[in-house]
C-alpha cells in the first residue's frame, strides 16, 4: 500500500510556521514597549516643565508681594540649591532655583525700574533643562493714590 502526501490540506501548523508568527509577534510587542517606556519618559519630563513652572511662578509671587521696591533684591531671594527648597521637600529635591535682579536707573543713577527673572533648573537624563519666568517691576509700586 502507498501513502499519498498533501502538503495543500495538512492538519496543523508546521514548525517554520510556528516560528515566523512568534518572530512577528515578538517583533510586534518589542515596538510596543519601547513606545511605552518613550511615553513614561515623556510622562516624566513633562512633569518636571510643570513643577520647574510651579517654583518658578511661587517665587516671582514672593517677589512681586514685597511691601517696598528698595526689599526686592537678589539678597533677599537667594539662589536655593538642588535639595534645598522649601526646607528639602523631596518633590522638589532635583530642582534649583535662582532669581537675577537687574535695576534700571534714571539719570540721577535712582533706581526706577527692576527686571527680575526666576529660573529654575533640573538634569533630565543627563540633560541640563531650565524655565525661566521675568517680570518688571516699577519704582511707583509703594505709591499709593
Amino acid at each position: 500500500m502507498r501513502m499519498k502526501r498533501s502538503f495543500g490540506n495538512s492538519a496543523g501548523m508546521t514548525l517554520v510556521e510556528i516560528l515566523v508568527a512568534m518572530t512577528i509577534f515578538a517583533v510586534g510587542v518589542l515596538s510596543l514597549t519601547r513606545v511605552m517606556f518613550q511615553a513614561m519618559h515623556s510622562n516624566t519630563r513633562s512633569k518636571h516643565v510643570v513643577v520647574a513652572t510651579n517654583l518658578a511662578n511661587q517665587r516671582m509671587e514672593q517677589i512681586l508681594s514685597s511691601t517696598r521696591y528698595d526689599n526686592i533684591t537678589a539678597a533677599a531671594f537667594p539662589t536655593e540649591n538642588y535639595g534645598t527648597i522649601e526646607g528639602g521637600k523631596p518633590d522638589y529635591s532635583p530642582f534649583r532655583r535662582a532669581v537675577a535682579i537687574a535695576d534700571s536707573v534714571d539719570a540721577l543713577g535712582t533706581s526706577v525700574m527692576k527686571e527680575v527673572t526666576v529660573r529654575v533648573e533640573w538634569r533630565d537624563n543627563g540633560t541640563a533643562r531650565n524655565t525661566q519666568i521675568r517680570s518688571s517691576i516699577s519704582r511707583f509700586k509703594d505709591i499709593k493714590l
